[in-house]
């Protein structure tokens, strides 16, 4: 029997590096929790996908799924993402639901990185108001 594997389009994009590290315009498409490997500590999972740039070097990744965790053991490293969503952060801080940033455009500066197992990644390293 043959061998068969099937890709669609998504999963085309998925295995997509973006060559140049630089601030893209992205939609967030999904947020969800999640436990984090070892079992010790909850996620919050976003999901975003790469816009259509009138840059024609970024024009290309437009459709480029990406994804960023934020740990609840490093809260702070939310903060950015939070005022890209339009959220005014008081002295106090706050709680914040990060699953009503689904459908918010903003940019985030994507890297390249490698893995644990040595293979080039996408890395969304931080987030601002689009521009």
């Amino acid at each position: 029997m043959p061998a068969k594997l099937t890709l669609t389009a998504q999963d085309l994009k998925r295995g997509t590096i973006i060559e140049e590290a630089s601030w893209y315009p992205i939609v967030i498409t999904a947020v969800k929790e999640e436990i984090n490997a070892k079992g010790d500590a909850k996620n919050v999972v976003v999901d975003g996908e790469l816009l259509p740039s009138s840059d024609p070097n970024k024009q290309k990744y437009a459709g480029v799924p990406i994804r960023r965790y934020f740990s609840e053991k490093a809260p702070g490293m939310a903060k950015n993402y939070i005022t890209a969503c339009g959220v005014v952060i008081g002295e106090e801080g706050g709680e914040f639901d990060l699953e009503g940033s689904v459908g918010r455009q903003m940019e985030a500066y994507i890297k390249t990185r490698l893995d644990d197992n040595g293979r080039m990644q996408n890395d969304v390293v931080d987030f601002r108001p689009l521009k």
